[in-house]
């Protein structure tokens, strides 16, 4: 990870001068190490999100009413919800749990940017003399490169501590409900093997 001594902001770059650290190297370590754990729960969290959704796709080849929509899985977490809405749209053993799943597969739609950006972005640390800190991501981008017709286009974003926070609470609230439900799910279609109790973190 890069760290960069910002002058002004954490959007403008130092051009010139020897590098001055208002933070000393152990609180930009313990900064850097906070930020990487928010990013590493963000990301399971995503993670365990996306297979429970793939698993219940697989799960749903055993009833005929599903078979249009289940053929593969899908690697795309968008692909993924988009087969599952048509599935839960048909009359069949899930729609008694389409109202419950369906907020929660568009709050995990609204997780999927700020994830690929944290799996996948080359970060850099920044802090300016003030003592202001942030965490900046940038990656190349399929959706800007398809919008703007530049392969190299890129999506970046900067983060505070507080903002990787929030990032964290939410998505691992997310999770437990996602978790809590398919667990409900297995009881009430027999399945053999149950999802696992979420902790608290």
């Amino acid at each position: 990870m890069n760290i960069s001594n910002k002058h002004n902001s954490l959007h403008s770059r130092k051009k010139s001068g020897a590098l001055s650290l208002t933070l000393s190297l152990d609180q930009i370590k313990e900064n850097i190490f906070a930020g990487t754990e928010h990013r590493g729960w963000i990301s399971n969290s995503f993670a365990q999100i996306e297979f429970l959704l793939g698993d219940l796709i697989v799960r749903s080849r055993a009833f005929p009413q599903y078979v249009n929509h289940n053929r593969t899985i899908s690697h795309s977490a968008s692909t993924r919800v988009a087969k599952l809405r048509k599935i839960l749209a048909i009359d069949g053993p899930f729609s008694q749990f389409a109202a419950e799943l369906e907020p929660l597969l568009e709050a995990f739609l609204a997780n999927q940017e700020v994830r690929n950006l944290l799996a996948h972005g080359f970060c850099e640390f920044h802090h300016t003399p003030t003592g202001d800190a942030a965490f900046y991501f940038r990656k190349f981008d399929r959706t800007k490169a398809e919008e703007t017709g530049d392969d190299a286009a890129m999506l970046e974003r900067t983060f505070r501590l507080v903002d990787l926070h929030y990032h964290r609470v939410q998505i691992v609230e997310l999770s437990k409900e996602v978790m809590n439900l398919i667990a409900r799910m297995h009881t009430a279609m027999g399945w053999a093997q149950a999802v696992p109790t979420p902790i608290d973190n």
